[in-house]
Order: C-alpha cells, then structure tokens, then sequence
C-alpha cells in the first residue's frame, strides 16, 4: 500500500485542528515512510495531537485523525517487514525511536514574515486598547 498526500477539507464554522500543525506532522510521516528504515514508529502518529481551532480554518478532524490511522497502519506493516502486526510473531518491545516528531504546539515563528505579522498584530492590538480606554473613560 502506498499512502499519498492526503487533501483534508476545511472547516471554520465548526472545530477542526491547525492546519499548520497537520502539514508539519504529515509532510514527517511521509518524509519517514521514504526512508529505506523507518526512524519512528506507529506508537508516534498515533500519539500526535493538534491544537484545536474554532472561528477560523481548520481541518476536518474526522478525516485527520482516519488518515493518522492509515498512516500508522503503514508504518507498522513496513517496520514488520511487510507482515501486518497481527500476524508477526510477539517479540521484545524494540528500542525506543528517537524523539523525530516534536511538539507540535510549540508555534514559535519561523520567518521573518511571520515574525514581523506577529509583531503587526501586537501593535493592531494594543492600539485597539488604547483607544477602547480613551473612549470609555
């Protein structure tokens, strides 16, 4: 089974998750499911989550959430050497797989632009106030 790309549907009126955060863990897990040896395991997709968004774009949870779970099906039949996990023979735990997913909430900027989008909003905010406070005092 090859796992492609998927296109999630948005949603803003109802809760969905980050897209942001989504693309992150999707563009991970494909990156890891070319790699010749896999350097995380399905125990790591299915433990992601994602930041929760309401009033603005997100992705469909539901649709999210089942492709994890494709995703993480993959990623144990190719760590069992094609086998599905339900037919592999039981065995020791394997060695815990580096920390190659992070936190996925940790939303620091990462470009200027978005640095500098950041900074715009903080002064579009704190105008807002000032005015608010000259208006009603």
């Amino acid at each position: 089974m090859t796992l492609e790309r998927p296109t999630f549907s948005t949603t803003s009126m109802r809760e969905g998750y980050d897209t942001e955060e989504v693309d992150r863990a999707v563009d991970l897990v494909l990156d890891n499911l070319a790699l010749p040896e896999l350097r995380f395991g399905a125990d790591q997709i299915t433990s992601l989550r994602f930041t929760p968004v309401r009033l603005q774009q997100g992705y469909d949870m539901g649709e999210v959430d089942s492709w994890l779970d494709l995703a993480a099906a993959e990623t144990a039949r190719r760590s069992t050497g094609g086998v599905d996990p339900e037919q592999q023979p039981a065995t020791t735990a394997p060695d815990e797989a580096p920390d190659v997913i992070v936190d996925l909430d940790a939303r620091a900027p990462e470009t200027v632009g978005e640095r500098v989008q950041l900074l715009a909003r903080i002064a579009v905010l704190a105008v807002s106030v000032v005015l608010l406070y000259l208006f009603f005092r």
